[in-house]
């Protein structure tokens, strides 16, 4: 079965551009034009991806993206016509694991839907087993994270950002390395990295302004 993606825009030439390019590369392609029809398409057909517009007619993505994470993790991917940093960074907040920029690049928005479903299909095929450091652990194949005995839900970037750290036994790695591991090499966005470890530092610290667990380092990060 070809994964299913589901294209959310209410503009119907860009659902249709963005169907032709991810039709070639072999997804099945399913369409809302509405928050409420996005909402509900989630609901009923379980897409692998959805490709969530920021500006929808009887809403926003970032609304979307908020009530679809009360109820699944299905991977997201926000596009958005915006320029302005925060704009971009708040479906990321909501709970997007990734967004693309307009005007599209096909060849972009391919590689980054592509580069989703390989890390959960990778993550999917791990042995439920822990990694850990001190008092905090992770469970990859069920994206949670234990910390001081208090369990959290993470996103699908999220979980593979903590377990590069994890597995880097307290050595610090540079963005460009996490970038490297988490994306294929290129694809990686400095400023969708750093969104993640600090929604990372909100879910597991106390204190995320004053972390014990992500530390920053030599350009990096690195667990305590």
């Amino acid at each position: 079965m070809q994964p299913r993606i589901l294209v959310v825009d209410d503009d119907a030439a860009t659902r249709k551009m963005i169907n032709t390019a991810l039709g070639q590369s072999g997804f099945d392609i399913l369409e809302a034009g509405t928050a409420a029809e996005a909402v509900e398409a989630i609901r009923r057909e379980d897409p692998d991806v959805v490709l969530l517009d920021l500006i929808l007619p009887d809403g926003d993505g970032v609304q979307v993206c908020r009530e679809v994470r009360q109820y699944s993790d299905v991977s997201i991917i926000m596009v958005t016509a915006k320029r302005d940093l925060t704009d971009r960074l708040a479906g990321l907040d909501a709970g997007a694991d990734d967004y693309v920029t307009k005007p599209l690049s096909m060849g972009e928005l391919v590689a980054r839907v592509k580069s989703l479903l390989r890390r959960r299909r990778m993550r999917e095929q791990e042995e439920p087993s822990e990694i850990g450091r001190g008092d905090l652990s992770l469970n990859p194949s069920q994206r949670t994270a234990t910390v001081a005995g208090r369990e959290v839900m993470l996103s699908e970037v999220e979980a593979s950002v903590l377990a590069a750290l994890i597995g880097a036994r307290g050595e610090a790695l540079s963005s460009d390395q996490i970038a490297d591991m988490i994306w294929s090499e290129g694809e990686g966005d400095p400023m969708v990295l750093q969104t993640h470890i600090a929604n990372l530092r909100h879910k597991l610290e106390h204190d995320p302004h004053d972390p014990k667990y992500i530390l920053s380092a030599d350009g990096g990060y690195r667990i305590a």
